[in-house]
This record gives structure tokens, C-alpha cells and sequence, in this order.
């Protein structure tokens, strides 16, 4: 059976259950539940993990309104003006169960209570952009306390308006984040939240000249990995997934008519680990290329999307692993079934590094297919139906992931949001590398406040 990676002795032992908290939010969620439905908790995505792109598809013109963009000014949060500012706090109060707390073949049920606070602070000028946002959130489970998350960002974001056509964007961001263990590379022997601590920042210029939109992008990114807790109580040191990543990406669009425009983009990545995988064995360090080609459209009442294919690649600075190198891709489609439904299609193809000593990475296949309806103004259900197969190099050993989630949300008000999401991943892996095999399904209530 594969292990994760051994690794230098651990920087930090486990933490203690903090037992007021969890017994605080334990007696005050269910008495402010009571008075309501919660609100509908974000479905997540298959293929959640650690790349994220440095330019974003873009393919809204304006020519469509999804049930999700649709404003309600009887139903948003006002905010609170600041001088040129205005505020934006927010706070989320939950309760959930989960069939599954460790995500394992053997079941262990739990239930759970969380708390989210946040605050938003945007510029309110004419021109420019100055935006500053910061929150956490704070999980306690009622029996298993050593799955407890401890969540927090803090970030800013700008845009500078060199004239109407040629923008300068800035934005930085520190996050405390917890794995999904639903990521082909989750330790599978952690018996704790795996949790990790990740900065970015990224300078992004862009320009229009007519037809043509010209976008660059340079990312920095660093990611230090927390110890964990075995089942068997052991302790180990994940430094050896710590890394810094370089990366510059460059795009070009030119709009065939005012509905569509096809692109061309390019990205080259420098990653770095920060130790060795072993003592005396080299890590993954790597250089990573990517072409990108294909068709952005927003055709009114109809179709809004982008699609794009190319080419992708990665040779790792020791010759103790295997290039990977094939095609990549990106898409999303929304499809306006009517005024009230929003039909989207979303799936990717890129290169994830893997946690596991015998092979240098996997490919990670998602696609996903989502519907939101607005049965009432103030009362919106969404669907979705999402699959993804993980295919891993140099062995033979795949995961596949299916996920199946449904949510309401019920806006009371400006000030009071309620609602109710379901959702059941299943897990099946098959190879060499042993990995685990689950099954999970999570209720979720929840209650949003905000100003």
C-alpha cells in the first residue's frame, strides 16, 4: 500500500479541541436555526485543488443576465458608506452532518457547527478600484474534534485606469486553507484536517487596440504545508509539498463580431520545493508550459462561454521522474434554457504533482454540469452533477470522483439570507498505489447575516 512521503521531523505537534467553543456554537446554532430554513451553502467542485489559472476565461459582454448575476436591490446588502468606502460585513452561521468525517472506507458519522465572519471594504470612485477583504471560518465537530478547521484570509485587490482602454490590475492575498480531501493529492493516512498556508500576488496589465484585447499576467505563490496527525497518533511533517511558484502568462483576443472572439494565450511556470521529498532524494522542482487556443462568445438569449484547447507540459529538474506532457483544456458554457434557469457546463484538463513517492504527477480530468432556477424571486434551487478521473504517471493507478449536490436559498431580506444544500461524493480508486476507496453525504443548514 503506497504511504504519503516521509518527511523531516514534524514542526508542530497536534491541537487541543478547543471544548467551549465547540460546545458554545453547539447550544446557540440550533436556537437560531429554529426561527428559519438556512441558506443554500456554495456546492463544491469537483477537481477542487491547487491550480487555479492566472487569467480566467472572460466571455461576458453583457448580452446575458444568468439567475445568479440577476441583481435584487430589494434583497442585497446595502452596506455601510465610509467616507469613499463602503463596508461590507458578513457572518454565516452553520450546522451540518457528515456520513463520513474521515473520508474512509470504514464510516464514522459527526455532525458539525461552523461560524464565518467577514468583512469587505470597496472604493466607491468614478474611476480606479481599491478593494480590501479579510474573514475566517471556524469548524468544530460535536465528537471527532480532531477534524476541526481553523480557516482565515486576509487580502486587496486594485485596478489602476490608465484610460478607458488600458488597465493595470494589482492584487495580493494570504489564506489559511483546508485540503479537500476529495483532491487526488490528499494524504490519505491523515486522521487531521491537512491545512496549508498559501500567498499570491499577482500584476496583471491589459489593453484594447480596436479589435484586439491584449491581457498579461505575472503570479508569485508560495504554499507551506501543517503537520498532521495519523490514525496510529504519529505526527507527520508535510514541509517537503512546501513550494514557490513563478509564472507569466500572456493572452491575445480579437473579436470576429461583437458576440465572438477567438484567443490565443501562452504560460510558462517555474515551481519550486522548498526541501528535499526525502533526505538525499531530490523533490519535484519544475518548469511547466501551456498553449491555449479557442472561442470566447456571449450570443444574447442563447449561449455565453468560452472553450479552449492546447497543448500542455512539465520536466522536472531531476531525472528521477517522468515528464508529462498532452493536451489541455478549459471550458465553461452557460445555457439560458429561459429568463429563470441557467444551464452550465464547466471542465478542465490540466497537471497536478503528486503526493506519492512512485510517480511524478497525475492529470486531472473534471467536468461538471450545474442548474440554477429561480422558483420565486427571493427563492433560488440549484443541481449539479459533477465527475472527475485523475490518471497518474509512471504507474498504473486512477481515481475517479463522482459528486451529486442540490441547495436552496432563501433571501429574507437585505439583512437575512436562509438555506439548505445536500451533497454525496464517492470516491473509487483502482492501481497500484492502493489508494482508499469512500463514500460521503453531507447536510448543511445555515444562516447568513450582513449588512
Amino acid at each position: 500500500m503506497a504511504l504519503p512521503l516521509a518527511s523531516p521531523p514534524a514542526r508542530g505537534a497536534t491541537r487541543e479541541p478547543r471544548l467551549a467553543l465547540r460546545l458554545a456554537l453547539a447550544r446557540a446554532l440550533p436556537v437560531v436555526l429554529a426561527v428559519a430554513l438556512p441558506t443554500a451553502a456554495h456546492a463544491q467542485n469537483v477537481g477542487d485543488n491547487f491550480v487555479t489559472p492566472n487569467l480566467p476565461l472572460e466571455y461576458d459582454r453583457g448580452q446575458n443576465v444568468g439567475v445568479l448575476d440577476r441583481p435584487r436591490p430589494e434583497y442585497e446588502a446595502a452596506g455601510i458608506r465610509v467616507g469613499a468606502f463602503i463596508l461590507h460585513p458578513r457572518l454565516e452561521l452553520a450546522t451540518g452532518f457528515t456520513s463520513n468525517v474521515y473520508e474512509t472506507t470504514a464510516r464514522t458519522a459527526d455532525e458539525y457547527a461552523s461560524i464565518a465572519p467577514s468583512l469587505q471594504a470597496t472604493s466607491n470612485w468614478s474611476r480606479d478600484m481599491l478593494a480590501v477583504d479579510g474573514g475566517a471560518s471556524l469548524m468544530r465537530y460535536f465528537a471527532q474534534a480532531r477534524r476541526d478547521q481553523d480557516d482565515w484570509h486576509i487580502g486587496a485587490s486594485g485596478r489602476y485606469d490608465i484610460s478607458g482602454d488600458t488597465a493595470i490590475a494589482i492584487s495580493a492575498k494570504t489564506e489559511r486553507a483546508t485540503e479537500p480531501a476529495t483532491s487526488a493529492a490528499y494524504p490519505t493516512a491523515a486522521a487531521q484536517a491537512s491545512q496549508y498556508q498559501v500567498t499570491t500576488a499577482q500584476f496583471s496589465p491589459s489593453t484594447t487596440l480596436g479589435r484586439v484585447k491584449l491581457q498579461g499576467a505575472y503570479n508569485f505563490t508560495t504554499y507551506s504545508f501543517d503537520p498532521y496527525a495519523t490514525f496510529a497518533g504519529a505526527v507527520v511533517d508535510q514541509s517537503n509539498r512546501d513550494s514557490t511558484s513563478h509564472s507569466g502568462t500572456a493572452r491575445a483576443e480579437y473579436a470576429i463580431t461583437p458576440d465572438t472572439s477567438v484567443f490565443l494565450q501562452g504560460n510558462f511556470d517555474r515551481l519550486t520545493y522548498a526541501y528535499p521529498l526525502l533526505p538525499g532524494v531530490a523533490n519535484r522542482s519544475s518548469d511547466s508550459t501551456s498553449f491555449l487556443g479557442g472561442l470566447n462568445f456571449d450570443i444574447a438569449t442563447k449561449l455565453r462561454g468560452s472553450i479552449g484547447l492546447g497543448y500542455m507540459a512539465r520536466r522536472y529538474d531531476s531525472a528521477l521522474y517522468q515528464s508529462i506532457s498532452g493536451l489541455t483544456a478549459e471550458l465553461r458554457v452557460d445555457y439560458f434554457l429561459d429568463s429563470l434557469t441557467t444551464v452550465t457546463l464547466t471542465g478542465r484538463r490540466i497537471l497536478e504533482d503528486s503526493p506519492y513517492v512512485n510517480t511524478s504527477g497525475f492529470v486531472n480530468n473534471s467536468v461538471a454540469l450545474r442548474v440554477d432556477h429561480e422558483l420565486l424571486r427571493n427563492l433560488l434551487l440549484d443541481a449539479q452533477a459533477a465527475y472527475e478521473h485523475d490518471s497518474f504517471s509512471g504507474v498504473s493507478q486512477t481515481v475517479d470522483i463522482l459528486r451529486f449536490s442540490a441547495g436552496a436559498r432563501y433571501l429574507m431580506s437585505r439583512a437575512l439570507g436562509l438555506g439548505l444544500s445536500v451533497s454525496h461524493d464517492s470516491r473509487a480508486a483502482s492501481g497500484a498505489l492502493a489508494l482508499p476507496t469512500y463514500a460521503e453525504t453531507r447536510v448543511v443548514v445555515s444562516v447568513v447575516v450582513q449588512k
